[in-house]
């Protein structure tokens, strides 16, 4: 059954949402294939056993070993990406946050417009080009921060996106 969480959100929170529930998706696949290899290694080298043949058992064995620490390494990617997807959240719920500031924002210039074509030499004008500044100031203040937050956490939080210490293979390029 599909979520209406990702219905009343902005639309770039929609767009996150998205890719969070893509990547959900992409996290079961990864432990699907682990449980998977893990298995397949286990009854490659049972197999190998039950062959009473010495060195089929042996390279048997070893291929199953091999393939269940690629199991192993796959579930560690998983949940990497689980870490991955919790940052994604809140980087959503923090673009979710920020979006008051933007509709409040529009709302005072949509007044304003209002004002100018219904009652031109309307005092209040003045008064709501006062307060559009100051929402335009909060709204800037709020969006700044918004673009740290995710400039941060995207950087240190991507699995694909590692640092090449974190990951030592030479590279001949």
């Amino acid at each position: 059954m599909a979520s209406l969480r990702g219905i009343q959100q902005p639309e770039l929170s929609k767009k996150l949402f998205k890719i969070i529930k893509s990547e959900n998706h992409t996290i079961g696949a990864y432990e699907s294939a682990s449980r998977e290899r893990i298995s397949i290694a286990s009854q490659l080298s049972d197999w190998g056993e039950a062959t009473g043949d010495d060195s089929l058992s042996d390279v048997s064995d070893k291929l199953g070993v091999l393939l269940s620490e690629l199991g192993e390494q796959e579930d560690v990617f998983a949940q990497n990406l689980e870490d991955y997807r919790t940052v994604l959240k809140q980087i959503r719920n923090t673009e979710s946050s920020v979006q008051p500031s933007r509709d409040h924002k529009v709302k005072i210039s949509d007044e304003i417009a209002k004002l100018k074509y219904k009652e031109p030499q309307s005092t209040k004008i003045v008064q709501l080009e006062q307060e559009l500044v100051r929402a335009e100031a909060q709204n800037l203040v709020a969006e700044a921060q918004l673009t740290n937050i995710v400039r941060t956490a995207l950087t240190t939080s991507n699995p694909t996106n590692r640092r090449r210490q974190d990951f030592p293979l030479d590279d001949h390029r």
